[in-house]
């Protein structure tokens, strides 16, 4: 089954070491390629040579909405087919919208995970009580 999974928790939980961890752990049993986005440098020493990181303040593009984010991820799958996992670090602060406003975003990965067969792992700051249902479903 395809999905998205949240790792949801206030700042300084540890959400961005939990991506890390497991897409590292991911590579053991990989039958495609993993890609980790993120617009920090925190922990990405961590993160192993064979997952292909991107940084988004590396690209000279404004990404601040979920339409063009999710323009952005079908991009990315439009070079590569091979992905079978995406990690997304911090979704709100790249698409610049609180949770209740990324519906369009969640619906748009759905469609991509069964399109593409490629899950997504997503971290959100924020209470985990107060996310909105479509976001507590993929907890």
């Amino acid at each position: 089954m395809l999905m998205i999974k949240v790792i949801c928790g206030k700042k300084g939980v540890g959400k961005t070491r939990v991506l890390v961890d497991s897409a590292n752990s991911f590579l053991a049993s990989a039958s495609g390629d993993i890609v980790f986005i993120s617009g920090k440098k925190q922990l990405m020493h961590d993160l192993s040579h064979k997952i292909r990181l991107i940084n988004l303040y590396e690209f000279p593009v404004n990404i601040s909405s979920s339409c063009t984010f999710l323009g952005f991820i079908c991009g990315i799958i439009s070079a590569n087919y091979d992905i079978k996992e995406m990690y997304i670090d911090d979704l709100v602060s790249i698409v610049k919208n609180n949770p209740d406003a990324l519906r369009e975003m969640f619906d748009g990965m759905k469609e991509i995970s069964e399109k593409f067969n490629i899950d997504f792992h997503v971290s959100i700051e924020g209470d985990p009580d107060s996310m909105p249902d479509f976001v507590k479903e993929c907890y």
